[in-house]
């Protein structure tokens, strides 16, 4: 492959929050290690990223591509509870994170880059330039 691939796996949570939670991410990365595995591969005509995003809402994935850059980033919101009998809230925990990723990709055609979320998996394909074509840059919807 002849790319270079930028990886800037950011946790679900920010580094205070890490701090405080040290215990149970220092013995537990089982978490961490799951956040947006990814797969690249390469053809003759494109560039296929597939990236896991589970729980994600496709409103919530925003991507772009620039100066030969691929970038995936996500936020998620999660709020668990426990209730009695009664119905009554006896635990709740809410949370919210936000994590990315970056691929470099080089000689794409920007306003053909095609994207699909489906079941968690998001899949996006970035036809290569023909030699001479001009680099350019995109927010892909």
């Amino acid at each position: 492959m002849a790319n270079d691939m930028i990886n800037h796996r950011n946790n679900m949570f920010d580094s205070m929050n890490d701090w405080f939670d040290f215990p149970r991410n220092f013995f537990n990365d089982r978490e961490v290690s799951n956040i947006m595995q990814s797969d690249v591969s390469e053809n003759d005509k494109n560039y296929t990223v597939t990236v896991d995003m589970p729980g994600m809402n496709k409103k919530d994935i925003a991507l772009s591509y620039k100066d030969g850059v691929l970038n995936i980033s996500g936020t998620r919101t999660t709020e668990n509870d426990s209730k009695d009998d009664q119905g009554n809230i006896i635990h709740k925990e809410r949370s919210e994170g936000h994590i990315s990723r970056s691929f470099r990709l080089p000689n794409v055609v920007a306003n053909e880059i095609h994207a699909k979320y489906d079941n968690g998996v998001l899949t996006i394909t970035l036809p290569k330039q023909a030699a001479g074509d001009a680099d350019n840059s995109i927010t892909i919807e």
